[in-house]
């Protein structure tokens, strides 16, 4: 997954709040609330939780991201992709096209 014109939007079955730049993510799609399966995201993984909002190119996050945190792009985009990775695998995104 190396395409960076994608574009990602957050699984519309997730509730999720920003506490102290910390966000819990909870599935709504379960009948009783497993705490496992409750996703807390540090402030960095917030900061790309936030701009993933279905407008936002891999790319352009990862842009972002070394403007925020001041890093290289080569290592910006190996965290972000792998980020993106693990919250697709755990069905809290979907891809939302490409642009």
């Amino acid at each position: 997954m190396k395409d960076l014109d994608k574009v990602f939007k957050k699984n519309t079955e997730l509730a999720w709040r920003i506490i102290d730049n910390e966000t819990m993510i909870i599935p709504l799609d379960e009948q009783t609330v497993d705490t496992e399966k409750i996703e807390v995201l540090n402030p960095t993984a917030t900061c790309i939780w936030e701009l993933i909002n279905g407008e936002n190119t891999l790319k352009e996050i990862i842009e972002k991201i070394c403007e925020e945190y001041e890093i290289e792009y080569e290592e910006a985009e190996k965290e972000v992709l792998g980020f993106i990775r693990d919250l697709r695998n755990k069905n809290l995104i979907t891809l939302g096209g490409e642009r």
